[in-house]
């Protein structure tokens, strides 16, 4: 007979169809377990692909490299000025930074310590474990910030996508949507909703 899925069987005394289908059930059911977890794996964490890395990082260091200085607040300030136009409640969020004033040292140099911050993310997507590190320190410096929510990181990602590529040309949004969620993800862990 036919041994049942699961049953045990003694190869040694079954017949050649029997085992030759034992065997090849039990191959197909391997296969099947074995793709179902490498396919797990990568849904785990699927973001931010190798690709998506290189893009990312070719396409901020067209805006960000040293001979970029002068721009970084420009850029800075026209992300938060559409981040504020999009989501006005968020501006109170930066008072202690001077944000009706957009063109104040204060804020000027909060614009610059924020893309300062994803200057050092984005650099090191290459290297989870120090990323894992440095995002966990920007975690602790906004979980103690009244206001602060995980939703107010995929506001500014929509506005850094909305201002990126008037700057960047070749700008490639999906990379940028794959990267910067995985930043913001880790630097908002435990915040509110």
């Amino acid at each position: 007979s036919t041994p049942e899925l699961g049953e045990r069987t003694n190869f040694s005394d079954c017949g050649t169809d029997v085992c030759l289908k034992s065997i090849t059930i039990m191959k197909v059911l391997a296969s099947i377990v074995f793709f179902g977890l490498v396919a797990f794996a990568n849904a785990q964490d699927c973001r931010c692909s190798a690709d998506d890395i290189k893009t990312v990082l070719g396409n901020w260091e067209s805006v960000w490299g040293a001979e970029f200085t002068g721009r970084r607040v420009s850029i800075a300030q026209a992300v938060f000025a559409d981040l504020f136009a999009n989501v006005p409640a968020s501006k109170g969020l930066f008072a202690r930074v001077n944000a009706d004033s957009p063109n104040s040292a204060e804020f000027k140099a909060h614009c610059i310590r924020v893309v300062n911050g994803l200057d050092l993310a984005i650099n090191l997507l290459n290297d989870p474990a120090t990323l894992e590190s440095a995002l966990g320190h920007l975690s602790s410096q906004h979980a103690v910030r009244d206001g602060v929510t995980a939703g107010g990181f995929e506001a500014i990602g929509k506005s850094f996508k909305h201002v990126l590529p008037q700057v960047i040309p070749g700008f490639n949004g999906d990379a940028w949507d794959s990267c910067f969620s995985k930043i913001a993800d880790g630097i908002s862990a435990g915040l509110p909703a």
